[in-house]
């Protein structure tokens, strides 16, 4: 029987973690072909995006705030590697915090390309609820999912709540409810209020499609988000339907 030293038992241990670790820098082409974390199933992450589109953008909000503390934690172990060589002369230490900052990137590296990845799919959907808007709001009606009454808006009053209007920025930002004209329309979450949007267009705007109606020119704040891309879709809708923009208000949470 031949017993290990304890250096190799760790250098097998050592290998057998990197052999399971998904390599992103050499695949960027291939990025949103990188679907599996270790922490989360593809199939289950594509699930939440396509039924429950404002918990994924919550998810992807966890990661990058989970990358932001990885960089800091990068820069704090450069750091003290520096102090280790200006006042200790301690290479081999110093050699030792290097490597695990590399490590800690390869796994930033690693979340950044599913956050991409799941950025993707979530654009795909989005791309499928604009082609199909008056689709979705007929097959709301004929179903009879939810009268008027359910849509009345309903304030917790022990909350703040703020009227903003549809260009401007709505980053990391959750609506609680829309108003357009005298309607109040309570809704869910970002995609609840791209379907019930196309539901008031479609019943109590479409002859304006081919009216000669003026529409101001408002130009939406420009800023890359997931919820400036379900507003985008939104203000796409309003256009189609002549509704100028600073008469569309969202209620924000």
């Amino acid at each position: 029987m031949r017993f290990f030293k304890k250096d190799e038992v760790q250098q097998n241990e050592v290998q057998a973690v990197t052999e399971t670790k998904i390599e992103t820098k050499d695949n960027e082409k291939n990025v949103f072909s990188k679907r599996n974390l270790s922490l989360f199933n593809a199939d289950t992450i594509e699930y939440i995006i396509e039924n429950f589109p404002a918990m994924s953008i919550e998810i992807q909000s966890g990661l990058n705030n989970l990358v932001d503390i990885l960089e800091h934690t990068i820069d704090y172990i450069e750091d003290m590697s520096s102090e280790i060589i200006k006042n200790d002369r301690d290479f081999k230490l110093s050699k030792a915090h290097r490597d695990t900052s590399i490590a800690i990137y390869d796994i930033v590296q690693n979340i950044e390309g599913y956050v991409k990845w799941m950025q993707h799919e979530y654009d795909k959907n989005i791309e499928e609820d604009k082609k199909n808007p008056n689709e979705v709001a007929r097959t709301l009606e004929k179903d009879d999912i939810k009268n008027n009454q359910n849509n009345e808006v309903s304030l917790d009053s022990t909350l703040t709540y703020e009227e903003v209007e549809i260009y401007k920025d709505f980053s990391l930002k959750e609506p609680k409810a829309f108003k357009l004209g005298n309607k109040s329309i309570n809704v869910d979450d970002w995609n609840d209020l791209l379907v019930k949007t196309a539901e008031v267009l479609t019943k109590q705007y479409k002859n304006n499609k081919n009216s000669n109606k003026f529409v101001k020119e408002i130009n939406p704040v420009e800023k890359k988000s997931t919820q400036n891309s379900f507003r985008d879709t939104a203000i796409e809708m309003l256009t189609e339907y002549k509704i100028n923009l600073d008469e569309f208000k969202i209620i924000i949470k």
